[in-house]
């Protein structure tokens, strides 16, 4: 996840899980009260479900909608009521209307306790048996899935993740871990604003991986219990760094709706490993950058802390490349004192424009440009390797263009001058660049001669090289 832990998960299968001690009331009700009507209401738009095409998602109406979220992955076991409500609207003014989150916290995720405890010593489950649920901790869960809800944010739930597996779900068999599911789903498939995760820095090892490690099992057990109570939202895995795309399991492939693109390297070569993939039974599937640098943090020994530029890089690279949208994610994610006030960084603000430029074209009408190139030359070189690679020592361009020609999208990470296919573009284009480091302030015309070629405007707003070429009929 956030650092570099990646230990293999091995799960004994045992009975139920164990740890945790009694406290108010025991029983595990399989119904809450509905959704409140702000929740429910036309003005937000949540992720739904997986386009006809397996580009992109949809909303709840059938719409396009762009991911564009934050990883507050121990959020409900760190904050208090009053710190998710400051979390999620601060969120929404910046933009973001998606969250990565962990239903149950342990020191691994963020959160402050082994049994799973909030901060203020609230346990998921009575005497450690995870069918037998404390109804005070769901009791706080739905509240903040509330809050989420009436802010527009869909959760991106974790009910068991690579770090609870090893903790409070230690000795989970699949059984238990399908009844699990079964009333986690019953609880919250009535909001809106959930997709199911699983996973999560997780490389379980295995003699036929195909067939699944017994840990493998027990996730299994939990979807599979997800599935029975009727829920068909989408689902996917998130595995450990060494596997780029969900899909890399063969034992995850056939059941996970989209890629959990989780990589450290620059973001397109995983994006468009997925984008290039041949159709079969279940692809194309939507490849999402989820999770790479975090803002104040860097996995890679020996290489420039994470910048700016490298989160600018990061998004910008994954959405030219077929990527719905996009996470980020900073070192607050396990809520380090003094969070609220690091929620509004210049990285934010950045991001936050970057979105709102995506989002006021037909982004899901983007292709990237691997069969039919846009920009011909000056490209650098396209990063294929399984070795990690800081994202600031690669400059490879990446473009995107809708099939009609009527919009294109380029790139630039460094400065230079590149070459476009001249007869790709419409003679009543225009071409402007936009400073990414303030995508809305005034774009530059760019210019471009006769054999196509187009140079960047020298340094941006944020002393750095990268540029986005925007192309319009």
């Amino acid at each position: 996840m956030k650092r570099t832990v990646f230990a293999s998960v091995l799960i004994l299968i045992a009975g139920c899980s164990g740890g945790g001690g009694a406290q108010n009331q025991t029983s595990a009700p399989t119904a809450i009260e509905p959704v409140d009507a702000a929740c429910g209401s036309a003005d937000g738009r949540y992720v739904s479900s997986v386009s006809a095409d397996g580009r992109y998602f949809e909303d709840q109406y059938g719409d396009p909608i762009l991911v564009r979220g934050d990883s507050p992955w121990s959020g409900m076991v760190d904050w208090s009521p009053q710190q998710a409500e400051l979390y999620f609207a601060n969120r929404e003014s910046n933009g973001f209307n998606a969250s990565i989150m962990s239903a149950i916290g342990v020191p691994g995720n963020g959160g402050p306790s082994y049994d799973g405890a909030t901060f203020d010593g609230l346990e998921p489950f009575v005497d450690g048996d995870i069918t037998a649920w404390n109804e005070p901790y769901w009791s706080r869960i739905d509240e903040y899935l509330r809050i989420a809800c009436r802010h527009g944010n869909t959760v991106f739930l974790y009910p068991i993740d690579g770090w609870t597996l090893t903790e409070v779900f230690a000795s989970t068999t699949p059984e238990r871990a399908f009844e699990y599911g079964r009333m986690f789903a019953q609880r919250y498939s009535q909001f809106p604003n959930i997709v199911w995760m699983t996973g999560g820095d997780y490389s379980p090892e295995a003699d036929d991986l195909a067939a699944g490690a017994e840990s493998d099992l027990v996730l299994r057990g939990m979807l599979d219990g997800i599935r029975a109570a009727g829920s068909d939202k989408p689902f996917t895995i998130q595995l450990g760094w060494d596997k780029l795309l969900s899909t890399d399991h063969p034992f995850w492939e056939p059941v996970v709706d989209w890629n959990f693109v989780y990589t450290y390297a620059p973001t397109y070569q995983a994006v468009l490993e997925a984008y290039e993939r041949p159709v079969g039974p279940r692809d194309p599937r939507p490849a999402l950058f989820s999770e790479g640098n975090y803002e104040g943090e860097n996995n890679q020994e020996d290489t420039p802390p994470t910048t700016d530029e490298t989160l600018r890089r990061q998004a910008l690279w994954a959405l030219t490349s077929g990527s719905p949208g996009e996470f980020r994610g900073s070192d607050d994610w396990e809520f380090l004192p003094g969070w609220e006030s690091r929620l509004d960084t210049p990285a934010v603000a950045q991001l936050r424009e970057i979105r709102e430029l995506w989002q006021s074209w037909p982004w899901w009408e983007l292709v990237p440009d691997v069969d039919e190139p846009l920009v011909i030359a000056e490209r650098g070189d396209r990063w294929t390797s399984d070795e990690m690679l800081d994202v600031l020592d690669n400059d490879y361009v990446t473009a995107a263009r809708t099939p009609d020609g009527s919009l294109a999208v380029v790139y630039v990470p460094t400065q230079r001058t590149i070459r476009l296919d001249r007869s790709m573009i419409p003679q009543t284009a225009t071409l402007v660049w936009i400073d990414p480091a303030d995508a809305g302030g005034p774009p530059r015309e760019a210019e471009i001669d006769q054999d196509g070629n187009v140079p960047t405007p020298g340094s941006n707003s944020g002393g750095d090289g990268d540029w986005l070429l925007v192309i319009r009929a």
